[in-house]
């Protein structure tokens, strides 16, 4: 199917007008199975449009995309959640990771970061001036309370004590884990991380997903 504004996603146009976002939903699940040789169904349509109108309309274009593109036979609503869940979870992990090697277990605020100290020519011994200022201070970003959520989950109920955990993950600097071990310590935390985040974010849409 041709897509006039050249993104490449066909139901990015379908997301982008201006009917009402139930309309949108519904257009783009007639979509879908036109995509893939299947029959209208509007009463699926009207279904599937009403258990997804809690997502975003870009994550729902992509989602969409993906599923038309990999699907070998008719998809269910959990394939198109799944791409959307997915997506938001790598992006909580590395904002968690980032975070954690700037302000470490404790969540502590990260201070300022100085050049060497340096003496002008002809300056006592002990006259020394302040280095160049090359990183400002910075303070522990809020937790969102999905991720409290998830933290608290993997470790009894304690958001320290999840924190403590999440910084044994490989990709964090101080970590000195390498080979099978990483690679090991790095599923199993991932695992555990994403099974409590996905119960963390069902909770957020009523758990009806």
């Amino acid at each position: 199917m041709a897509n006039p504004t050249g993104t490449g996603n066909p139901f990015s146009i379908v997301f982008s007008g201006r009917e009402p976002e139930i309309t949108k939903l519904s257009n783009a699940v007639a979509l879908l199975r036109e995509m893939l040789d299947k029959e209208p169904n509007p009463k699926q349509q009207e279904l599937w449009a009403r258990a997804l109108r809690n997502f975003g309309e870009a994550q729902l274009a992509e989602a969409f995309n993906w599923v038309s593109l990999t699907s070998k036979g008719w998809p269910t609503l959990g394939d198109i959640t799944e791409c959307i869940f997915d997506a938001e979870f790598a992006a909580d992990l590395r904002w968690l990771l980032r975070n954690l090697a700037r302000h470490g277990a404790e969540w502590k605020e990260r201070p300022a970061v100085y050049g060497d100290r340096w003496r002008k020519p002809g300056a006592h011994m002990d006259d020394w001036q302040p280095g160049k200022l090359l990183e400002e201070a910075q303070c522990s970003p809020p937790i969102s309370d999905r991720l409290e959520t998830a933290l608290r989950t993997i470790s009894a109920g304690n958001t320290h004590d999840g924190l403590h955990i999440l910084s044994r993950h490989p990709a964090i600097k101080s970590n000195t884990l390498a080979g099978d071990e990483a690679a090991k310590v790095k599923f199993q935390i991932e695992r555990d991380f994403k099974a409590a985040w996905l119960m963390a974010r069902r909770r957020e849409l009523g758990g009806s997903l």
